[in-house]
């Protein structure tokens, strides 16, 4: 029985076809992919992204250092006490009212020179 060259040809390019899908599943490492055939034409998809977790890895802490508290010390309280303070006592209210009028004298009698000295030079 003699198969026609198209055939063959057919079923060659059917078993790459197979053989190369399947070769390519194994090498994925449990990736995803798809073939579109749904669109005129062919469509391949890329695979969608993997994660992978790092393997845990174990590190030695910081050595940790706490400085010894100060030594403690008692002693007696200490108290201070302000210096003292002297006030010097002022002037009472007599002498201020004395100054006070003895300010405006002088306040007049300027005023009065003032005026008889302009009366004088016009």
């Amino acid at each position: 029985m003699t198969f026609p060259r198209t055939v063959l040809k057919l079923a060659l390019s059917g078993t790459i076809a197979a053989g190369a899908l399947f070769g390519v599943a194994a090498a994925t490492a449990g990736t995803s992919w798809s073939i579109g055939v749904s669109l005129p034409g062919v469509a391949v998809s890329e695979p969608a992204p993997v994660y992978y977790e790092p393997a845990p890895v174990y590190s030695r802490p910081a050595p940790v250092y706490y400085q010894p508290a100060p030594p403690v010390r008692y002693q007696p309280p200490s108290y201070v006490a302000p210096a003292p303070v002297y006030y010097e006592p002022g002037p009472s209210w007599e002498e201020r009212r004395a100054e006070r009028r003895e300010w405006r004298r002088r306040e007049w009698e300027r005023r009065e020179h003032y005026r008889h000295y302009r009366e004088d030079r016009d």
